[in-house]
């Protein structure tokens, strides 16, 4: 296991935002504390999804300008969450989240696993 330390949360952002997207088109997984209850979560997550046929693409600002150095929330895909249609029947399996960058506390990716402290 490896530690990822630093001493300022923008340097740590940074980080954890760089091991996720090592990723590529490969899975990951990442462990986070969520921000509107404080419980912990488990996601398997997937980048550079394109055109699931089953969840529509994210929607928002998609400008990446200077303000997306500010921004603390990373958009991937959830291979585990499991899709129903209005009938109850499974749909599919995969649905978009966005990640609290800064309440990251591990990663695993590419075959290592890093912690954040």
């Amino acid at each position: 296991m490896k530690l990822v330390s630093s001493k300022s949360v923008g340097e740590r952002i940074e980080k954890v935002r760089s091991l996720i997207k090592s990723t590529g088109n490969k899975i990951g997984s990442v462990h986070f504390i969520k921000r509107s209850d404080g419980t912990k979560r488990k996601m398997a997550y997937r980048m550079h999804v394109s055109k699931p046929t089953y969840a529509s693409q994210p929607t928002g600002n998609k400008n990446t300008s200077s303000k997306d150095i500010l921004n603390t929330q990373l958009t991937v895909f959830d291979v585990n969450k499991v899709r129903y249609n209005k009938k109850g029947k499974m749909n599919g399996r995969g649905d978009w989240r966005t990640i609290p960058l800064e309440n990251v506390t591990r990663i695993a990716v590419n075959g290592e696993i890093h912690k954040i402290i």
